[in-house]
């Protein structure tokens, strides 16, 4: 079959696609979750701030000056408003000195701030901390399950696109194969013309003329070996004419040349050979029936010459977008490398396989994709 190399090119240039757009999806979607956690927690953290401010803000209007001095009651406060499992607190007075109040967390967090006013005066800023240890581990858990997901879109994006491509470069193939096939008849065919009705024609005229010099008194003897030449010339046309042109698919069509050559090369031969196909049989291009004729012939003759058969038989059936063609005896059969290079070179050529049979089995199988099938 013609290769034709799409897949691999285009395999090439996916790939680059692909690993970018998957680790987009790997990286981008545990980024948006962990910034998203982040800034729930920021918020959170504010929030918490500022009820401890309106906390530390009654403590102030009770106590001005004693506030920052009464810990343990701002915790039982902070514990009534039920602040009191903060992850981290920290209380400033205006001039930046902290307040001994809660503790300070270890490890990282996010913070949240809100300022203590009066009277319109800042008189303090209380900071919230929530650990970021839970939302680091979560994001790590979501990076672990997009790794694993775009593996797996990865390899679909990949492995679907060059599947395509690839029967789509196995059909193109099979299509070209078939064009050869049908532009190397289509040759035969005009040089089998060309053979009969130029070469052929004028070795028939030469030789009526030469039988009417010949009566008009021309040497018997040379008029004899002229015309024997010209036979033989003729009968070489002709044989030309039959190679390139199997004369019996123009007159009979594929089943009935295949019968009649079954029929006279049983024969020949002695060899009880029979025909098996459907009635039905669908039409076949010009290209395929020569084909499977010439690959007839040379399988009979194969049989014939290597497998020491009585019997054979011819076998002919389509379905589903292929053609099988069968050929069965009863001798001890012969191995691949008894067949001709012909056989080889047109299934190769149409996108077929070949079951060559072993030595003591008695079956050759060919298939063809039929037009319209799948190669």
């Amino acid at each position: 079959m013609i290769r034709v190399d799409l897949a691999r090119p285009f395999a090439r240039r996916l790939i680059p696609l692909v690993l970018v757009s998957s680790g987009l999806f790997a990286a981008a979607v545990p980024l948006a979750f962990h910034l998203e956690g982040r800034r729930e927690l920021a918020g959170g953290a504010r929030a918490a701030a500022g009820q401890v401010a309106r906390v530390v803000e009654l403590a102030m209007s009770a106590r001005p000056l004693l506030w920052r001095y009464d810990a343990a009651k701002l915790a039982e406060q902070l514990q009534a408003a039920g602040l009191g499992n903060l992850d981290g607190l920290e209380v400033q007075d205006a001039a930046g000195h902290r307040v001994a109040m809660g503790s300070l967390p270890i490890g990282p967090v996010v913070w949240g701030r809100a300022d203590v006013v009066l009277e319109h005066q800042r008189l303090a800023s209380v900071w919230v901390a929530n650990r970021l240890g839970p939302l680091w581990a979560s994001s790590g858990l979501v990076a672990l399950l997009c790794a694993l997901l775009s593996l797996v879109l990865g390899g679909a994006l990949y492995l679907y696109p060059v599947h395509t491509v690839m029967r789509a470069e196995r059909r193109i193939a099979a299509l070209l194969a078939e064009r050869r096939v049908a532009l190397q008849e289509e040759e035969r065919r005009r040089i089998a013309r060309e053979l009969h009705d130029g070469a052929g024609q004028a070795i028939t005229a030469a030789r009526l003329q030469l039988l009417a010099l010949r009566q008009q008194g021309l040497a018997a003897s040379s008029a004899a070996a002229v015309e024997r030449h010209l036979d033989e010339a003729l009968e070489e046309v002709r044989r030309s004419t039959s190679a390139l042109l199997p004369a019996p698919l123009a007159e009979l069509g594929l089943l009935g040349a295949l019968e009649r050559h079954c029929a006279t090369y049983s024969q020949a031969t002695g060899v009880d050979i029979a025909l098996e196909a459907p009635s039905s049989f669908p039409e076949l291009p010009a290209a395929l029936q020569t084909a499977v004729y010439r690959i007839a012939q040379e399988a009979l003759h194969n049989t014939v010459r290597h497998a020491a058969a009585s019997r054979a038989v011819v076998r002919l059936q389509a379905d589903a977008g292929t053609l099988a063609l069968e050929v069965d005896d009863d001798g001890r059969g012969f191995g691949e490398a008894a067949s001709c290079q012909s056989i080889r070179e047109r299934v190769a050529g149409l996108g077929g396989a070949v079951t060559w049979p072993e030595v003591g089995s008695a079956r050759l199988r060919i298939t063809l994709p039929l037009a319209g099938g799948d190669p």
